[in-house]
């Protein structure tokens, strides 16, 4: 055997020794169990259903005959590690599947499933019946590979739920996060409490409308959008997972996102209010469970019973986040827990009442588990973190010893966009591509070692506000999901992503054959380039999230066509150039879209630039070099070109390494207000011969855009300098607090520049 690791299956195996030759699946008679248990019999089944169309397979439970046969071993005597398994294709037309788990079996039978021909997935008779001989040693770097739906922005029926189940066990992912309660309608029925099938379920009718923008409640208006799931519907749905090696968790939120409840019981809020379930957006989610009411806890308990007796999980997600205390401030109950428990503020009665429930959990054999912002006041003691702000929270949470779940927005909130918004449907925002969620590494730089065994795994999220049916939730999933769930089972940075995504392309295949939808992904090219002071010119390369598609590209500003230039090596400009670039497909003739970089040229490009307010980490461009590396940015921010400050000026003095004649300096400065990106009030340049005194001061005021407007890059141009000067200096004047007419009046505000042009 050559022991080349080339087979097309993901999350791609730790260990395969691949041989030349292949066995034909027709030649498979019978199925010999090893011992016939329970673990091998439904093994089994999955083979013989699975294959059904072109082989009949029989049960043989007598001593395995090593040919044209498959041999299923559950032997817990081996020393097997969690969820490892063995699966050999042997030359003499056999089949062996070895594990001491039956989540090990399971996954071996989907690595053996990945080498047949996709076809078999809508069962039908495959024109190609043969698969490699190889030998297959498999076992996951992480225990927790997760994937969560939010049904209550929309809901969606028992039998997408088990595609969705499907989904994430082709992915040989182990974890449903069933996000079951929030605003916009609870989906759990709960025999105590029936008003919240009755009332909390549904809301009035808005899916015509964008979900930010829906229009106000009438008056008697009937509530008629919504659902729930009846508790054998649980039941069947938590059955149908364990079969597939899932554990379903389900989530009930406390103590916010939990108005769509006081629609049916108004006595567990603080205002006592009867609120409709409200449609679109609710933010911010000011309604809250009164935590000095004791019916509240209560109301939760009785809950809470009802959810252990369905869910056999161990993990039972409260939430804890985003809980606006407004109401708790000025609620008579309230201030009076806060004082009758000697806390502190409303954070730490946010905490007691975390822990309070955690004690119920406890009691129940139960472990608590919650979004990031349980850690404020105070971490129940148990309890399991999901980090999703960030990596911070988690990294607290396991520097203390707790378990920690990573699900960062930057990589795992795939409501974002995974592509350029302009060819995409409307999502949530940001942008979360197939290459950034398969860069993810779950355990930061950051965590001491000997805390790392904390992170346990990673979990893909997908809030559903833009989310109204299976379809749109599959093409927000995959393929960004497959990404995940090789990051997850074979462990970050083992592989390259330009082998992942050849694998992709296969298994894309086995996708459509099962008739689930895939997003296309980006079509972006990046357009990057370095200056080099050698040579006095800029390196100027391309690559894409489509590695091995063609890109052709011009220099002149012209959009490129299918006889233009194409790309193969990095290539040199020492002029000004407006390049446009674009990946064309084999089927279309022009690109699905194009992208566009301008480099510009100039007196101070390369130059050394001294910082006397630094750049923000976070938005550092190119560093020390950005501001003078030639390279203009576009409209995004995070497109590596801009450098930004928050409330701080840009103030910084460039030298140009010797005196040269001055006409006109330009600084790229970005407004997009959503992101609370303001222009500069004013641009002060002044000039030096010697670097320490500098005079001859010229000023440009600058005038905001459009309140709220689309996001744009304007240039501030001082003209008509006629100064010889070897040092300039140039201060750009942030406004640092956000307007009153702004969302986020009062707060801070961020200056954004990606180049200054000197001639």
């Amino acid at each position: 055997m050559n022991s080349q690791n080339n087979i097309n299956i993901i999350p791609k195996p730790t260990k395969v020794e691949l041989s030349s030759n292949f066995i034909d699946l027709k030649s498979l008679k019978n199925i010999y169990l090893h011992n016939n248990s329970i673990e091998e019999i439904n093994c089994a089944k999955l083979f013989q259903d699975f294959l059904s169309p072109i082989t009949k397979l029989s049960n043989k439970i007598e001593e395995e005959i090593e040919k044209n046969g498959i041999i299923i071993k559950y032997d817990e005597t081996k020393t097997f590690k969690p969820e490892e398994y063995l699966l050999q294709i042997k030359s003499n037309n056999t089949v062996v599947l070895h594990s001491s788990s039956t989540s090990g079996l399971f996954y071996g039978f989907q690595s053996f499933r990945q080498l047949c021909p996709p076809e078999l997935e809508k069962y039908q008779i495959p024109k190609e019946t043969t698969i490699p001989v190889c030998r297959i040693v498999d076992l996951p770097t992480f225990s927790y590979r997760g994937m969560h739906l939010d049904v209550s922005r929309h809901f969606f029926d028992v039998s997408f739920i088990k595609t969705y189940i499907d989904m994430i066990a082709l992915h040989k992912m182990n974890v449903f996060h069933w996000h079951l309660t929030d605003d916009n309608g609870w989906r759990i029925e709960i025999k105590k409490y029936p008003d919240l099938i009755k009332k909390s379920a549904w809301r009035v009718d808005r899916t015509g409308q964008p979900w930010k923008k829906q229009s106000p409640i009438l008056k008697n208006e009937e509530s008629t959008y919504g659902g729930y799931y009846t508790q054998e519907e649980i039941r069947e749905v938590v059955r149908y997972a364990a079969e597939k090696n899932i554990m379903v968790v389900p989530e009930i939120e406390m103590p916010g996102h939990t108005s769509e409840v006081f629609a049916a019981y108004p006595n567990l809020s603080c205002n006592n209010d009867t609120l409709p379930v409200q449609p679109g957006t609710y933010w911010p989610t000011i309604d809250i469970f009164c935590a000095g009411n004791d019916d509240v806890f209560s109301f939760l308990e009785d809950v809470l019973s009802e959810i252990v007796d369905l869910f056999p999980s161990p993990y039972i997600h409260i939430g804890g986040d985003e809980a606006e205390k407004k109401y708790w401030k000025t609620c008579v109950k309230c201030q009076n827990r806060i004082k009758s428990e000697n806390l502190k503020d409303e954070e730490e009665l946010q905490s007691y009442f975390i822990k309070r429930i955690e004690t119920f959990i406890l009691s129940k054999n139960k472990k608590l588990v919650g979004w990031d912002e349980i850690l404020e006041g105070g971490l129940a003691k148990s309890a399991t973190v999901m980090s999703w702000r960030g990596m911070a929270g988690g990294i607290e949470a396991a520097n203390a010893g707790h378990e920690v779940i990573m699900c960062p927005t930057s990589h795992c909130y795939f409501d974002y966009y995974q592509a350029s918004p302009n060819n995409s449907p409307v999502a949530f925002g940001g942008l979360v591509t197939l290459k950034k969620v398969y860069s993810f590494n779950p355990i930061p730089e950051k965590l001491q070692k000997e805390n790392q065994k904390n992170i346990i795994g990673a979990q893909g999220n997908l809030w559903t506000e833009y989310v109204q049916t299976p379809e749109r939730a599959q093409y927000r999933v995959l393929p960004r999901m497959t990404a995940l769930s090789e990051v997850l089972w074979s462990g970050p940075g083992v592989n390259t992503y330009e082998d992942f995504f050849s694998r992709l392309k296969i298994l894309e295949n086995r996708f459509e054959n099962l008739n689930w939808t895939v997003s296309p992904g980006s079509f972006t090219v990046e357009i990057d380039g370095r200056y080099n002071k050698e040579t006095r010119s800029i390196e100027v390369s391309f690559k894409s999230e489509k590695p091995g598609e063609k890109i052709r590209f011009t220099v002149d500003g012209t959009n490129p066509n299918q006889t233009s230039k194409l790309y193969k090596n990095p290539f040199l400009i020492n002029t000004t150039k407006n390049i446009i670039a674009g990946i064309f497909l084999k089927e279309k003739e022009i690109p699905i879209e194009y992208s566009k970089q301008s480099f510009v040229f100039h007196k101070a490009i390369g130059k050394r630039v001294e910082y006397h307010n630094k750049y923000n980490k976070k938005y550092p461009g190119n560093k020390n070099f950005s501001l003078v590396d030639g390279l203009k940015g576009t409209t995004d921010f995070t497109d590596g070109s801009w450098q930004g400050w928050k409330s701080n000026n840009l103030d910084l003095n460039i030298d140009l390494g010797e005196e040269k004649n001055i006409n006109f300096i330009k600084c790229g400065f970005l407004e997009a207000h959503g992101s609370r990106i303001f222009l500069p009030t004013e641009v002060n340049v002044s000039f030096s011969k010697d670097g320490k005194l500098f005079s001859n001061t010229l000023t440009q005021k600058v005038s905001s855009g459009k309140e709220n407007g689309a996001a744009n890059q304007i240039e501030v141009v001082i003209e008509n300098i006629k100064f010889s000067t070897r040092f300039i200096k140039i201060e750009a004047v942030n406004q640092k607090i956000c307007p009153d007419w702004h969302s986020a009046k009062g707060g801070h505000c961020w200056l954004f520049s990606d180049e200054i042009i000197i001639e």
